[in-house]
């Protein structure tokens, strides 16, 4: 997969999504829904990133930086993503798959998604 990104000046948010592996959740329900907002948020997060998003170490956590006027989309689309997986399956993915800002330190750190 081939991601084109922009080289803008402006600046840039870090975006740290963690989430668990899909492998060890038993309940197919919650599986099924915890795949989905994995999805559509690695979808999302490719869409708004201005830089090669990278994974964490453990494989728990995926980085995005998005330029700062995209941030509000970005966050409002992340919350979108978990409200319509809570609605589908009612649970509470907020729980397992959630979304914070981070520094520029811990995005170098992390290793580039293959």
């Amino acid at each position: 997969m081939t991601v084109e990104h922009s080289q803008s000046p402006a600046f840039r948010s870090v975006y740290k999504v963690t989430m668990p592996n899909v492998k060890d959740i038993k309940d197919e329900k919650e599986k099924s829904a915890i795949a989905d907002t994995i999805v559509n948020t690695t979808v999302m997060g490719f869409n708004y990133s201005v830089a090669e998003p990278k994974i964490s170490q453990d494989n728990s956590a995926v980085y995005f930086k998005v330029d700062k006027k995209n941030d509000a989309n970005f966050e409002n689309g992340f919350k979108n993503i978990l409200d319509n997986c809570n609605k589908q399956c009612n649970i509470d993915v907020a729980k397992k798959v959630y979304c914070q800002k981070v520094d520029d330190n811990e995005y170098n750190q992390a290793n580039v998604l293959q």
